[in-house]
């Protein structure tokens, strides 16, 4: 029926009824009222577009049409149809007249494509700043911008911008507070001497990341941060994990099982780990006595090592994995608080399984965590597969975080079209797609080109052909033969990438390195950056090696670096084994840090903002007890190794 018709229709019944009405007809008696059926009307989308059609109609209101029309085009973004409420706003906005519905039909758009994309940063951004007067929306602005700036991956900017929202407490500081913590020390230090109004965020978690692992203190600053700020909605509802922080004992080790490959394939892996270990437990303790077994008794009981300190009553025992099943390496850690190892993937799946809940497990790699099912009894009450949640953590050198931490670097750089070399090998091949996959998330990342290079040969060319310095060649090769003269010319490469990563070891860096310098236009307005991982550099590397590796700038662990803070045991380590190698001088590391972590995992895993700082890197601990290192950055320039400003 159409709106017309409608009318006539409705207008005829109201004529109706009072035609059929007489003044003198006698009222019945007992005539009861009729109840009022309430009918609650839906308030959609095309509530709104039909009374816009019918008010437009009747009264030719355009400002009341258009506000009609933009409660349709709210309605539709309510109702997740977001393509149709920009298709209809695009039509709409050059007839908005009123300035409150201008702004209003802004909004909605600008809302409409962050729900839509991640990447229209410049739609949004643009629409913002045309945004001349709120007109009563400034909550609703604020949280458009906070959410293009979490988008965009600036915390401090989204907090600041979290703060004008109309965002209910507790969930505005829980929400501000979660973002404050993804920035690092520094950022927060220098974000604390200019953002007046975040300040109970900023020093708070200024105080976490600088006193967490220090009960004292950081029980002390804590009351002194809450004197500080009394009735602040962050005092009010301290954050969850700090709560659960202070109430955590640090675990008390004082008996330790190390489960390392002492023997066969993976011994000299298994005993760097070990001679780690040991360090870190000599340089921690003032008295240590050392209780070795008899050579016949080291050989039957598989190569074990037993240390104990009499002061602290804190026991080390060492047991050779190799050989062992699951159910055996069980049976031997009975006795012990926490377990360190093993270094296997497979056995760490198996031990696990069969592990008791109580034993504290600091796995020496990684392996794929899968969450515990649950199930439902008829009582309705959850009931997890594992009464017990086990405490376990998984500490590895995996390449791939290296790669992650890689492109992230790169894009925190300002560049936005890599190319990647990697060798042929399986390692390798696995960073360069946890790069690719990494640089990925990010909204509007390009897909960068992959070039897998067998030999050395190999290499060359495909540097060539990946810089497209072979089709100039034939350029100029062209030219000559047209010109029918010698042509003096210079190669061009490409101008369209802006950085290149390597995936190589050193020798293969060190010719590749060259290459692509060999390779780089003279005339090129800005040179290519050339970024390489850890398997890239070498302790060994002479000034005539760093040479070649010029302007790579790297990640590696602080151990590996020049000037770090562990001196004097680098140069007993050097002393002791002249000759180690890369790879064993990293388990060194890995084992003198995996000591050293063990009393602060609890905390670490509760408090994943916080960072621990060790030979390795920078440590901290996922929820699911993963932990994660964050390396420091240097550049070779010239013949040495310089160390570069942290991110």
């Amino acid at each position: 029926m159409s709106f017309r018709a409608l009318m006539v229709f409705c207008i005829a019944i109201l004529i109706f009824f009072s035609c059929s009405s007489s003044p003198t007809r006698p009222t019945p008696k007992n005539l009861e009222k009729p109840s009022k059926e309430i009918i609650e009307v839906t308030k959609d989308s095309a509530y709104y577009l039909n009374h816009a059609k019918q008010h437009y109609a009747l009264t030719n209101n355009l400002y009341q049409r258009n506000d009609y029309l933009l409660q349709a085009a709210e309605a539709l973004q309510f109702e997740q149809q977001c393509e149709k409420s920009i298709r209809m706003l695009n039509v709409l906005q050059p007839e908005l007249q009123d300035n409150r519905h201008i702004t209003q039909g802004k909004l909605i758009l600008a809302e409409c494509y962050l729900v839509l994309s991640n990447e229209a940063f410049d739609k949004v951004e643009a629409i913002l700043a045309d945004i001349k007067e709120d007109y009563g929306y400034q909550g609703r602005i604020s949280a458009v911008q906070a959410q293009l700036q979490v988008n965009k991956k600036q915390w401090l900017q989204a907090a600041i911008a979290l703060q004008h929202t109309d965002i209910e407490e507790p969930n505005k500081t829980q929400t501000i507070w979660q973002w404050v913590n993804k920035l690092d020390l520094r950022d927060l230090e220098k974000a604390r001497l200019s953002e007046t109004s975040l300040q109970p965020w900023l020093q708070l978690a200024i105080i976490v990341k600088r006193f967490a692992l220090e009960s004292e203190q950081f029980n002390q600053q804590l009351v002194n941060w809450q004197s500080r700020h009394l009735g602040h909605p962050l005092v009010t509802n301290l954050p969850e994990e700090i709560q659960q922080s202070l109430l955590q004992a640090p675990i008390q080790a004082k008996r330790i099982a190390v489960l390392l490959p002492l023997s066969g394939r993976l011994a000299n892996q298994g005993i760097a780990i070990k001679e780690g270990i040991l360090a870190a437990y000599l340089e921690n303790l003032d008295a240590a006595e050392l209780d070795s077994n008899s050579p016949a008794e080291v050989a039957e009981s598989a190569k074990d090592t037993i240390l104990s300190n009499t002061t602290q009553y804190r026991k080390l025992r060492f047991f050779d994995s190799a050989l062992k099943t699951a159910q055996q390496l069980n049976e031997l850690v009975a006795d012990f608080d926490v377990v360190v190892g093993p270094l296997v993937k497979e056995k760490i799946i198996e031990l696990t399984a069969v592990l008791p809940k109580d034993k504290i497990l600091l796995a020496l790699n990684r392996v794929e965590l899968t969450t515990h099912a649950t199930e439902i009894t008829q009582m309705d009450k959850l009931q997890e597969s594992n009464s017990v949640n086990a405490e376990h953590y998984y500490f590895s050198l995996a390449p791939e975080d290296e790669a992650q931490q890689l492109a992230q670097h790169i894009q925190e750089k300002q560049l936005v079209r890599p190319i990647v070399f990697a060798a042929d090998n399986p390692t390798t091949q696995r960073m360069a797609a946890a790069f690719i996959a990494k640089w990925q998330t990010t909204p509007n990342a390009t897909q960068p080109d992959l070039t897998i290079f067998t030999d050395n040969k190999d290499m060359r060319i495909q540097v060539s052909e990946m810089l497209d310095v072979a089709q100039s060649e034939k350029r100029i090769e062209q030219m000559e033969r047209l010109a029918d003269v010698e042509v003096f010319g210079v190669e061009r490469n490409r101008r369209d990438i802006d950085a290149i990563v390597l995936f190589a070891n050193p020798e293969q860096t060190a010719l590749l390195n060259p290459i692509i310098e060999a390779s780089l236009s003279p005339f090129a307005r800005k040179s290519l950056s050339v970024f390489a991982s850890s398997r890239s550099y070498s302790v060994d590397l002479n000034s005539n090696s760093l040479r070649d590796l010029r302007n790579l700038t790297f990640a590696d662990m602080p151990w590996m670096l020049p000037d770090h803070s562990w001196q004097p045991l680098a140069n007993q380590s050097k002393q002791i084994w002249p000759q180690r190698q890369d790879t064993l001088l990293r388990l060194f590391a890995m084992g003198f840090d995996a000591y050293n972590l063990l009393p602060n995992l609890r905390r670490l895993k509760t408090l994943p903002q916080l960072v621990s700082h060790g030979l390795t890197g920078e440590i901290n601990v996922d929820n699911r007890g993963v932990l994660h290192r964050r390396l420091p950055w240097a550049q070779v320039a010239q013949d040495r190794v310089k160390l570069l400003a942290m991110d």
